[in-house]
């Protein structure tokens, strides 16, 4: 009789457990179908919300961009993608093949001949020279509304391409600083061709002149011994400076008047004069720049000590000889390419055009205020 009352409870405590325990099932499904529901909705949201790579053919293997009368340095074959953090994209040169390309690239000297652009087609601006040699080329009104990316100088350009890059170097080169130091007999060196330039960068070396000795060689002076670098070469060996001034006082604008100095087999310290914001380029202590001195005289009387301290001017050199320079023909328009080739991969939208004249020319170029022109 116990043993039956004990068996009848038991069986109803379990039964009452285990509808407990099924409604609580039930409850923690629920619950946690709801946390999945929710937690999905927000991640499809999230999904969404991502940039998704534009495709005019979703089937496209490779994006062709045509570069329009190419100028006469630049040799197209020598492009290779692989070398690039997107190999996908293919330049080509054949104008008769405009309307399937999915960019086009306009050098500043070919804008005499535009033709029709197809509807969706990116234009691309292609300079290395600054505003002062470009504009010049084309007329504004002619190309308003035609240009979405630019490919120059600028960092701010989608085709970033310098004149060159700097490295530092994995092994220094050895050498004998005494000797050369020793072997200075001259003061400064300049090699130009262009004798009026918007810089003003004669005027300035004609006031130089008139405190420190200032050799001029090329087409505004005498000639050289030696053509090209191994011009500077030459004349490394015997001058302690070299005037490294640009046509142009622009934003970025650093050429190879500068960049080349960055070489094992150039021994003199380059003088800057040219873009405002070298010093966010160039490495500190490699170069004098004639920003730093409100004049010509103040620049002269500095160089002057350097130029007489054999312990100061030997850390210059050796500071710039921890640097190289890439070489020209690796560097400008292929570098740019590869930014080119990576910004068509992943873009999120059509490129909008912008008005070309005003990105060449805001807040992008000053005249010199350290020198006195008469006009």
């Amino acid at each position: 009789m116990i043993l039956t009352l004990i068996i009848k409870y038991s069986l109803a405590k379990n039964v009452c457990i285990g509808a407990i325990a099924f409604l609580f099932g039930i409850w923690m499904l629920w619950t946690f179908g709801q946390i999945n529901y929710f937690g999905r909705a927000d991640f499809n949201n999230i999904i969404k919300k991502q940039p998704q790579p534009l495709r005019t053919n979703a089937s496209e293997t490779y994006f062709t961009i045509l570069f329009y009368a190419i100028p006469a340095w630049f040799n197209p074959k020598t492009v290779v993608f692989d070398e690039c953090s997107y190999k996908n994209c293919k330049l080509i040169t054949d104008k008769k093949l405009l309307s399937t390309s999915e960019a086009v690239i306009f050098h500043h000297n070919s804008f005499s001949t535009l033709p029709d652009k197809p509807s969706g087609q990116i234009w691309i601006f292609a300079s290395l020279e600054s505003p002062y040699h470009t504009s010049k080329h084309f007329n504004t009104e002619k190309v308003k509304g035609k240009f979405n990316w630019t490919m120059t100088y600028r960092k701010d350009a989608e085709g970033f391409s310098p004149y060159a890059f700097l490295r530092k170097q994995l092994h220094i080169p050895v050498k004998n600083y005494t000797s050369i130091f020793r072997n200075k007999t001259n003061n400064i060196a300049w090699v130009v061709s262009n004798c009026q330039t918007q810089s003003k960068r004669q005027a300035y070396v004609k006031e130089l002149s008139k405190y420190i000795d200032v050799d001029i060689y090329g087409r505004c002076g005498k000639p050289c011994l030696f053509k090209g670098e191994h011009c500077k070469m030459h004349l490394s060996k015997t001058y302690r400076f070299y005037l490294s001034f640009e046509n142009s006082l622009c934003k970025d604008y650093l050429t190879e008047k500068i960049l080349r100095m960055y070489s094992n087999s150039i021994d003199f310290i380059p003088i800057v004069r040219g873009a405002p914001n070298a010093k966010d380029r160039l490495p500190q202590k490699t170069y004098i720049s004639t920003s730093d001195f409100q004049s010509p005289q103040k620049l002269a009387a500095f160089l002057k000590i350097i130029g007489s301290n054999k312990t100061r001017y030997i850390s210059y050199l050796k500071e710039k000889h921890k640097y190289l320079a890439s070489a020209y023909e690796k560097s400008n328009f292929f570098a740019g390419l590869c930014d080119i080739c990576y910004h068509l991969n992943v873009r999120t939208q059509k490129p909008k055009t912008i008005d070309l004249n005003k990105w060449l020319w805001e807040n992008q170029c000053h005249m010199p205020n350290d020198i006195h022109v008469p006009n």
